[in-house]
């Protein structure tokens, strides 16, 4: 079964050095990746760009098709057209919106306990426009055409970061892992997103916690089509299998829910290498 690995992509990794633990780290990723097969990744952390450390790997495996990029949590300024721009001249291929930070995740997070939140981000302004950052980071983004990523937004701030990345000239827009429930977009959403030029990112790690049962997964993307869809895992959590175990896990369950060789192999391998490689 270990031949399903060949050529997949896993665009959502986690590895060290990282604020938290680690699974596993880069290089130790990139050997399981080149020993299995795969094509390639992106390795993330919420809080620092993973450009330079993806460029150093790229050089010890030029096999692999390995990417990083920025986060826009506070540790980089937010929304920061100038750290983008500068993980962009470093060859940074990702960027994603705000994750672990993002106001809307924060008042998930602590909506029994009533926390204040004002202080996490967001990418309105008071009168519920798009600041005008968000404008600056989307031109930033589609000059060195990078693949943008909605981070930990609420559904209804993502989408509108859709609408203004493809007014911006943005050519890949993700919605990221759009089933989780931190951030879940509805199948109207979902749809209404991939109508705007977006795809939609299913991780393994919602159903592997629990979260989102695999079935849902496969209803989600039998609704919006498999071309339009993305699968990843979300790993580097200590206790979740390495990156290629996960993969392969994820499209053993999708194909038990009557996801067809062809439709999995085309958001595994064809969908993520379309948005590194044009």
């Amino acid at each position: 079964m270990k031949e399903l690995l060949r050529g997949v992509y896993d665009l959502h990794v986690h590895t060290a050095p990282d604020v938290s633990p680690r699974k596993c780290d880069d290089l130790e990723l990139a050997r399981r990746l080149e020993k299995t097969g795969m094509a390639g990744c992106a390795i993330k952390s919420h809080f620092a760009d993973t450009a330079g450390r993806a460029a150093v790997l790229r050089s010890l495996f030029p096999k692999l098709d390995i990417v990083g990029g920025i986060t826009l949590n506070r540790s980089v300024g937010g929304i920061n057209p100038q750290a983008v721009e500068r993980t962009a001249q470093m060859g940074g291929k990702m960027l994603w919106f705000p994750t672990l930070e993002a106001r809307s995740y924060q008042q998930y997070r602590h909506s029994n306990d009533g926390m204040d939140v004002s202080q996490f981000l967001s990418v309105f302004s008071d009168d519920g426009n798009l600041l005008p950052e968000v404008y600056q980071v989307l031109e930033i983004a589609a000059e060195y055409n990078m693949v943008v990523g909605t981070g930990h937004l609420s559904s209804r701030e993502g989408l509108a970061v859709v609408r203004a990345a493809r007014e911006c000239g943005v050519e890949h827009v993700v919605l990221t892992h759009a089933d989780n429930p931190a951030n879940e977009y509805s199948l109207e959403e979902q749809y209404q997103a991939v109508q705007e030029g977006a795809m939609v990112e299913h991780c393994y790690f919602t159903s592997y916690y629990q979260r989102t049962p695999i079935e849902v997964i496969a209803q989600q993307i039998q609704h919006v089509g498999c071309k339009s869809v993305v699968l990843s895992t979300d790993f580097g959590q200590v206790n979740s299998p390495y990156s290629d175990e996960g993969m392969l896990e994820y499209m053993q369950c999708l194909l038990q829910c009557g996801i067809s060789e062809e439709d999995l192999f085309q958001m595994v391998c064809a969908n993520p290498r379309s948005l590194l490689q044009s």
